[in-house]
């Protein structure tokens, strides 16, 4: 949407005189190439003598077909049009002159109005009209003697160099912005800006122009500025809609489309569009939100694509206000804020679900699992995906949520069990045995866990690194941390994890560990100070100073003193093997 460059079309002149539409064009043929210019006899105020607007037009007509590029439309072909009509010259204003000018296929109009004061004519809403474009080039007010008709045409004649060569500025500035030629682009909006600030065209190019040099302020500068001379300008609007919510400003990205809707209020479509566009392109999907939630009326039925989208974007918007454990799939607490968001979202779906039934899109129900998971409603949310699994059993995603929402209850057994359903449907599934090995860890079922991890190595083909990991993680949280320290579980699980072609760095890491649990452990059993404490503590010290000497580059990394660990070890080495010699 935003991405399109429109072309300028034809557009806003009132129609006026029920046959001119009706009517055959009399097109008459360019000279030579040249563009025709329509001139009528200037258009006298109240109480100014019609002579004056007669003589100046013909001295006009005159001066301008001297020139190679432009021809003026001679007098007698104005009049025969106008007769066609049913019109005489003395009714023509300057709008009618534009519908009178795209009958007579001219690229030019020009508009004048003047009064006469005393010795004096005064010329003014001076203006050369681009027919293809209806853009306006305003020449400044003109005043002369009252018998200086002569004059007055060489001063507006001579402003016609000036919108010929914005003209000129203003197609280059189109041209090469068709063809992303920016900078080029941008001097040539510029040229023509100074010599026609106010040309609405431009002023939207070049704000296009510097959007795409990634200067989004600059481009808005130019917008704003469009806006105040025309603030209902429909593609400056979306632009600056567009621009504003890239930049971080919600409320008045949301006040420039509003604004745009205005033009548009029943149109639905035109709303959403603008709003995935927001959502997407511009990655702001709070703005989107509010956009689509201005479109319904309180107290009326919503239309169901828009309540489709609150939930979409409500979900997109607390999703990324979850922490970042919470993101990652695990409990953490939420604010207000986003819980309000996630509630919203997951009743918007639900609205959405019971006049949709069966046809409605089946991510949009996983969302609402998601969200009462959010919410720390699981049984809620398990109920909800039994009963979208009734309707899509075959959707793998579905099961993956529905077993979040019953491992969140305790239940992991079931929580596994559909996890398993997924095998059946997909097999290919991302991480299946992965998943359902950490959930058997977490629930302190290591034994059950460790062949499903096998599994995932060995069929699905997950990297032993992270699998090997997963088993550490487990061994460190539950055997190693000072406030659960159980070295036996701590060490078997570390020597499950070694059973793993891992990379040197997780070898290390495993090494260095599995040492540090041996020594611990060592300590222990040396606290008995017999020969049989000390028969079974020595090799433990012993194998432990081996493992770190392999693990020291970890142990460097992690700024852990080795050197004052592996005298510590020599230590207690020494000690057992005096008093296993004074036992023997």
């Amino acid at each position: 949407m935003i991405e399109r460059l429109k072309k300028e079309v034809v557009g806003g002149i009132a129609v006026f005189a029920f046959t001119l539409l009706l009517a055959p064009a009399s097109v008459q043929a360019q000279d030579m190439g040249r563009f025709r210019v329509l001139i009528p006899d200037l258009f006298p105020m109240e109480g100014s003598d019609d002579d004056f607007g007669k003589d100046m037009a013909e001295e006009l007509r005159d001066l301008m077909s001297t020139l190679n590029t432009h021809e003026a439309i001679d007098k007698d072909d104005i009049e025969d049009d106008l007769d066609r009509f049913d019109m005489k010259m003395d009714e023509l204003n300057c709008i009618r002159t534009r519908q009178l000018g795209a009958q007579m296929d001219a690229q030019v109009a020009l508009c004048a109005d003047y009064q006469e004061q005393g010795e004096q004519v005064s010329l003014s809403n001076i203006q050369f009209v681009d027919m293809a474009s209806s853009q306006v080039f305003e020449v400044d007010p003109i005043t002369v003697g009252k018998d200086d008709d002569e004059v007055a045409a060489r001063q507006v004649f001579d402003a016609f160099d000036a919108y010929v060569q914005q003209v000129r500025f203003r197609a280059f500035c189109f041209d090469y912005a068709n063809s992303s030629q920016w900078d080029n682009a941008l001097r040539n909006c510029n040229d023509a800006l100074e010599l026609n600030p106010t040309d609405e065209g431009v002023l939207y190019q070049k704000a296009f122009v510097l959007w795409k040099q990634e200067d989004m302020e600059g481009a808005l500068t130019e917008l704003e500025t469009l806006l105040a001379q025309n603030p209902y300008h429909e593609d400056g609007l979306q632009l600056a809609g567009f621009l504003s919510s890239s930049l971080g400003d919600t409320q008045t990205g949301l006040d420039y489309y509003s604004r745009y809707l205005e033009l548009n209020p029943g149109a639905v479509a035109v709303r959403r569009n603008i709003a995935y566009s927001l959502a997407t392109e511009a990655d702001n999907p709070e703005a989107a939100l509010l956009l689509v939630k201005e479109g319904i009326e309180p107290g009326t039925e919503a239309d169901v694509e828009l309540l489709g989208d609150v939930g979409n974007y409500a979900f997109e918007t607390a999703r990324r206000q979850l922490p970042e454990g919470a993101q990652a799939g695990g409990e953490a607490e939420i604010s207000p804020e986003t819980r309000a968001l996630f509630a919203e979202a997951r009743d918007a779906y639900m609205e959405v679900f019971e006049a949709k039934g069966d046809s409605m899109n089946v991510g949009s129900l996983r969302n609402v699992v998601s969200a009462e998971i959010q919410l720390g409603d699981y049984e809620a949310a398990a109920s909800t995906a039994e009963d979208v699994l009734d309707v899509f059993p075959e959707e793998s995603a579905l099961w993956a949520i529905y077993s979040t929402a019953l491992e969140r209850q305790g239940r992991t057994d079931e929580a596994v069990a559909a996890l398993a359903e997924i095998e059946s449907i997909d097999p290919e599934y991302p991480d299946l045995y992965a998943r359902q090995g950490n959930l058997l860890l977490q629930a302190g079922r290591r034994g059950d866990a460790l062949p499903l991890l096998q599994q995932a190595v060995e069929v699905q083909g997950a990297d032993p690194n992270r699998i090997s990991r997963i088993i550490f993680a487990d061994a460190y949280g539950k055997g190693i941390q000072p406030d659960t320290k159980d070295w036996p579980y701590a060490l078997d699980g570390i020597t499950a994890a070694k059973e793993y072609e891992v990379s040197a760095e997780t070898q290390q890491e495993l090494d260095f560990w599995h040492g540090w649990v041996l020594y611990q452990t060592g300590i222990q059993v040396q606290e008995a100070q017999t020969l049989q404490s000390a028969e079974r503590a020595a090799p433990m010290f012993r194998q432990a100073k081996q493992l770190f000497l392999a693990s020291a580059d970890y142990a460097r990394q992690r700024e852990i003193n080795l050197d004052q660990i592996l005298e510590a070890s020599d230590t207690y080495i020494e000690i057992q093997e005096a008093i296993i010699q004074r036992g023997r």
